[in-house]
């Protein structure tokens, strides 16, 4: 079988998938200072309420070197502040957890 019908057959994500969302726990985990890690050094929180979405927007520095666009603090940005999220699902780890369980990444 191959790689794909494997997943369906055990009804399984791919991994690509559970890196993603491992990756958006450890920054909501990072973000709201739930591990020992300065939050300020990784990201920086986007202070206008004027954007779309989310009010927990994260800023994208400017990086000149590709290597840096491939740190994990540089590659989830994106897809963080993409999020088709609320206020109310950042209230807690676990109802983070049940709405990253309930979109499609």
């Amino acid at each position: 079988m191959s790689y794909s019908q494997r997943l369906i057959s055990l009804d399984l994500e791919s991994l690509e998938v559970r890196r993603l969302r491992q990756d958006l726990l450890l920054t909501y985990k990072i973000v709201f200072g739930l591990i020992n890690i300065d939050s300020s050094k990784l990201f920086t929180l986007r202070r206008n309420n004027i954007t779309r979405g989310h009010s927990f927007k994260l800023f994208l520095s400017h990086s000149r070197v590709d290597v840096r666009k491939y740190l994990f603090c540089q590659r989830v940005v994106g897809k963080w502040n993409n999020l088709p999220a609320c206020d109310d699902h950042f209230r807690s780890i676990t109802t983070f957890k049940r709405f990253l369980s309930t979109i499609k990444i």
